[in-house]
């Protein structure tokens, strides 16, 4: 569980815990994110029971919003409703600086721990479609409130439970603490 304060880096992508789900008696997670120049953009994806909110603070933010593509400038909030396939990119040269919000909190928190101790050790790749797919099986399974990919085919949807399954027989786990560091698997 994350705590006020606490960075996760996974080398190209910061984030700052500014208040989390404890904090504010689960109503939001806020965090403070800084995007190198030429991260990848995670893929679309969407949030079931989440709105998301990033104000851009420096930089550039290139976004997806249902069926919009477009760019935030510093000062600029944009809102992405619940269930609204979306992605986002630095869409500049320098880094890109922005304060996200997520409401409700859920357990949004330890879905990006788990997802950016993932991509440090070297288990998934930032905007890449994963080589092996059992952790990132058993992640989307345990965070489908939180977060779904919204380009899944239906028929590995479908199987995604079974994927899962696998995936925590193999020894994977829908949560990696930070502090914890890499997964030996």
């Amino acid at each position: 569980m994350a705590v006020k304060g606490q960075v996760l880096d996974d080398g190209a992508e910061k984030m700052e815990f500014l208040a989390t789900a404890a904090d504010t008696g689960g109503e939001l997670v806020s965090v403070r994110m800084t995007a190198a120049a030429g991260r990848p953009a995670p893929p679309e994806h969407e949030h079931p029971k989440l709105e998301e909110r990033f104000r851009v603070e420096r930089g550039r933010l290139g976004y997806v919003n249902g069926r919009e593509s477009r760019t935030a400038e510093p000062g600029e909030v944009v809102v992405i409703p619940p269930g609204t396939r979306h992605t986002f990119w630095n869409a500049g040269e320098e880094p890109l600086v922005v304060l996200a919000e997520v409401r409700p909190a859920l357990r949004f928190e330890d879905f990006a721990e788990s997802i950016h101790v993932l991509i440090r050790a070297g288990r998934i790749t930032a905007g890449r479609p994963p080589r092996n797919p059992f952790p990132l099986a058993v992640i989307a399974d345990a965070y489908r409130d939180e977060w779904r990919l919204s380009a899944m085919p239906p028929t590995v949807r479908g199987l995604l439970p079974l994927l899962a399954w696998v995936g925590r027989r193999l020894g994977y786990r829908a949560y990696y603490p930070d502090s914890v560091g890499a997964p030996a698997i």
